[in-house]
């Protein structure tokens, strides 16, 4: 009797010392930062040469590819609940807005399109109602400009032309001529004011140049928390007279101001994710001539979670992770 009472407490004690372990090894795999803290994907074997020889082929990376890419952007968006929020800011007359709502989706879909220029947004807003949308889609449009201010500020573009050109600065060399004036905003403010659900889960920023007052004005470091992923372009309009912010950045520094505020940065190429922060960095990435968007995923987000399982199993990459 006392040798099966002493057995019954050994299996007691070691279903408790397993019992245990098991949470503990439940709490590593369920918890967010530890899964990913105990399980570096960045530091797998993403072949750093191969994304280089990639880069230098010069046949991806380019301007327009944000808008072929939001077909795999929405895969890191699909584990989202409810519903995805989305903001593009130089709207121009649609083209990423009706990509984003004619793409397959489960989930509903609401998006903000701002378009500054007036006869722009007259388009957009007229081609909207012929944009295919799913069942709890939303799409509203704003004639208003994001900076890193509030007001209203002067328009310029190209005489006589609706142009993808237009911005808050005026480009002598490519004749610009004020177009209007705008009500310019901060996107907090936006936000602030039209109710918007946070975290964003998704930012387009095309602003010709202004795109460093755009996210200045968004105020990472006390709301990064609540725009985990965005995108933004570059090239040659950080360098021209148009902009004051962007030139006192090289495209190095910039990256270095985001990874400092916890984002991992991509040049964004179709189907490609090319890593270019901290360790990922070369010089021959500080080319504006490329005019190449750039993905900011705020770590250990849920879309930074979501983005490093694809790369893991789907070749997002060049040079895929393995």
């Amino acid at each position: 009797m006392v040798r099966r009472t002493m057995i019954i407490i050994a299996l007691l004690l070691v279903f408790v010392v397993l019992w245990k372990d098991f949470f503990s090894f439940r709490t590593i795999i369920l918890s967010g930062c530890d899964f990913y803290d105990h399980f570096d994907f960045e530091s797998k074997s993403y072949n750093k040469q191969c994304g280089l020889n990639y880069w230098g082929r010069r046949k991806n990376f380019e301007n327009k590819d944000d808008i072929r890419f939001f077909p795999i952007l929405n895969s890191i968006l699909a584990p989202t609940k409810g519903t995805i929020v989305m903001i593009e800011f130089g709207a121009n007359i649609g083209q990423f807005s009706e990509t984003v709502l004619s793409t397959p989706h489960n989930i509903p879909f609401v998006v903000y399109s701002l378009e500054p220029v007036t006869a722009i947004f007259n388009v957009l807003t007229n081609r909207t109602v012929m944009f295919e949308k799913q069942k709890g889609d939303k799409h509203f449009q704003y004639n208003i400009a994001i900076s890193n201010h509030n007001g209203k500020a002067p328009i310029y573009s190209v005489k006589d032309t609706l142009t993808e050109g237009a911005s808050l600065g005026k480009e002598p060399k490519f004749n610009f001529v004020k177009v209007g004036d705008v009500l310019v905003t901060t996107l907090p403010d936006f936000i602030n004011e039209y109710h918007i659900k946070t975290p964003v889960s998704f930012i387009k920023i095309d602003v010709e140049g202004f795109e460093p007052e755009v996210i200045m004005g968004m105020n990472l470091k006390t709301n990064k928390d609540r725009f985990p992923l965005f995108c933004f372009e570059t090239g040659g309009t950080w360098r021209d007279d148009r902009s004051v912010l962007a030139k006192t950045f090289t495209l190095k520094s910039f990256v270095a101001m985001l990874d400092g505020q916890g984002y991992d940065s991509f040049f964004i190429g179709y189907p490609y994710l090319l890593p270019i922060n901290g360790e990922y960095w070369d010089d021959s990435f500080d080319d504006f001539t490329r005019a190449s968007n750039i993905l900011a995923v705020l770590r250990h987000s849920n879309p930074w979670k979501s983005l490093f399982m694809k790369l893991r199993n789907v070749s997002l990459n060049s040079c895929r992770w393995q």
